[in-house]
């Protein structure tokens, strides 16, 4: 899965709620929805997605699309790409000729995700997964009439995130560039859960607050920026990450939700001079769409100018110029 491109760290504090039957805590976090006492975590997926093991047929009716469920597998040696400590799993793609005509491969281009907050899941290769080949190429695999074409891929989350469902998104592309065709898949990891299921229940700031604290949400289109943080030096400049997570609000996935492609301007101190401008667009920030009533979460990295030193950020996120939200507070420990 090697378009995933996300290096997420942390979760978004007070964001996740625990299923209906699970002790509330004392003292919510800011920004946290209070569940109700009949709610329960949805299980049923959003019209337009799909669990994975069901197939999904291309809009030209050129390929049927089936992604097995998760297996869990045990690393060799010879595994590249997986995270220490991370488990690992495998996904096995079959792609069906559906046509009377030899067909090139398509590249399934795919993202995948786990968990409420949608972080981005590793992707690994070892003995007898192999990933996703390159099909565009001067000789990608071909694929005969009515055959099938089966692929190998292996996913990894951190050892925690067993059970949690994990997020599949595929825009399947081809020499001439994309099909246009975007299907969801999900399914959960597999392992004991080493906590609760949960589900991301944001309730939004009011609409009369104009700067957001790190950690509280925005209403339209349903933001946050959080856990921003020092990361060390290079060449001689103070850097930083921090996260931006969105959620798709949509009921269906009729129409796919927007690429996460914002452009963020970081500022510094209360005088709010410019530290660093993150611009947005493709390789910026995750090109998969984001699943309906589901939230996807960037890492982002900044530096301050050589020198300077500040306890508190500002961050205004932006899309095609046009300022979204702003949000502010202290540089974490």
């Amino acid at each position: 899965m090697r378009k995933a491109g996300w290096i997420v760290l942390g979760t978004v504090a007070g964001l996740v709620t625990g299923c209906a039957g699970s002790t509330p805590a004392k003292q919510r976090p800011a920004g946290e929805s209070k569940p109700k006492a009949s709610q329960k975590v949805k299980r049923e997926l959003p019209e337009g997605m799909h669990k994975l093991g069901e197939g999904v047929t291309t809009e030209e009716e050129t390929w049927r699309l089936t992604p097995s469920a998760l297996t869990q597998v045990t690393p060799t040696s010879k595994a590249k790409g997986l995270p220490r400590g991370w488990r690992a799993a495998k996904l096995t793609w079959t792609l069906t000729n559906k046509t009377s005509e030899v067909q090139q491969l398509l590249d399934l281009s795919p993202t995948v995700r786990y968990g409420a907050l949608g972080k981005p899941a590793a992707e690994f290769t070892d003995t007898g997964i192999d990933g996703i080949p390159d099909a565009i190429s001067d000789d990608p695999p071909r694929v005969k009439p009515g055959g099938a074409y089966t692929l190998t891929v292996g996913v990894a989350v951190p050892a925690d995130a067993a059970g949690e469902p994990v997020t599949i998104t595929t825009r399947p592309s081809t020499m001439f560039g994309d099909t246009g065709d975007v299907a969801f898949f999900e399914g959960p990891f597999p392992g004991t859960p080493a906590r609760k299921e949960a589900v991301l229940h944001p309730r939004p700031a009011p609409e009369t607050r104009k700067t957001l604290a790190f950690g509280q949400w925005k209403a339209d289109p349903q933001m946050t920026v959080d856990h921003v943080r020092p990361e060390g030096t290079a060449g001689g400049r103070a850097t930083f990450s921090g996260e931006l997570t969105m959620r798709n609000t949509a009921a269906v996935a009729d129409l796919p939700y927007t690429p996460m492609k914002k452009s963020l301007r970081i500022y510094y101190g209360d005088e709010l001079k410019e530290a660093d401008l993150i611009p947005g667009g493709a390789g910026a920030a995750d090109t998969g769409f984001i699943a309906p009533q589901r939230a996807a979460t960037h890492t982002f990295h900044f530096s301050l100018p050589k020198g300077a030193k500040a306890e508190s950020v500002t961050v205004e996120v932006t899309d095609l110029g046009n300022a979204e939200a702003t949000f502010e507070g202290n540089i974490a420990d």
